[in-house]
């Protein structure tokens, strides 16, 4: 099934666009206080230099920003979904479809942005990417941690693809979830489940 969801996904776009539709419908009946669970569980992580919080509407020009001067070698094995702001406001406005964001208590400024593809069968799957000035110090292992508990309260089972070739997204992952190899992708990538259990809260 995950297989072919991805093959879908990157090859036939159309009809990806209307899996999205009809499962962001599906999911929002059957799971309709979503929503407030995330935004519940992302207000648990205070403290330290970083805050976590959902995308809002107002932060769709800044995040496109973010996601596209990141450089090329920190989105080789993270290309989730379009940069644009459309794409960013359609996926936003999809109710399966968590989009969160890490900011630097300083200034306000982004310092990272993790998602949840949420399906109504009962599965999401989560991506990330930090800002190169905040990596090693703990903001993607909180983000795996934050994602891992908002599926453990919702009911989903969490899953991640990761490239082999990125052993830091894939340690990051293991200190802040109970990981498990559930299959071997083409291309490098393993399909890993995650369960809440080695959350750390380091913000």
């Amino acid at each position: 099934m995950t297989s072919l969801l991805i093959l879908i996904k990157h090859r036939c776009p159309q009809i990806w666009r209307a899996v999205e539709l009809v499962n962001g419908r599906l999911f929002a009946w059957r799971r309709p206080g979503f929503g407030h669970t995330v935004a519940e569980v992302l207000a648990e992580y205070g403290g330290g230099e970083f805050g976590l919080a959902p995308v809002a509407a107002e932060d769709i020009p800044a995040l496109s920003e973010f996601l596209n001067r990141q450089p090329a070698e920190s989105r080789e094995h993270f290309d989730p979904h379009g940069f644009d702001a459309g794409t960013l406001t359609r996926l936003l406005r999809n109710p399966a479809f968590a989009m969160m964001k890490a900011v630097r208590r300083d200034d306000g400024s982004l310092a990272g942005y993790f998602f949840l593809r949420c399906f109504f069968i009962g599965r999401a799957f989560h991506g990330l990417i930090v800002d190169r000035s905040c990596a090693n110090r703990g903001l993607g292992t909180s983000m795996w941690a934050v994602s891992s508990q908002i599926c453990d309260r919702c009911g989903l089972r969490m899953f991640a693809t990761v490239s082999r070739h990125n052993g830091a997204s894939l340690a990051s992952a293991r200190r802040g979830t109970q990981v498990t190899v559930t299959e071997e992708l083409a291309g490098g990538y393993l399909l890993v489940e995650c369960k809440s259990g080695n959350d750390e809260k380091t913000l």
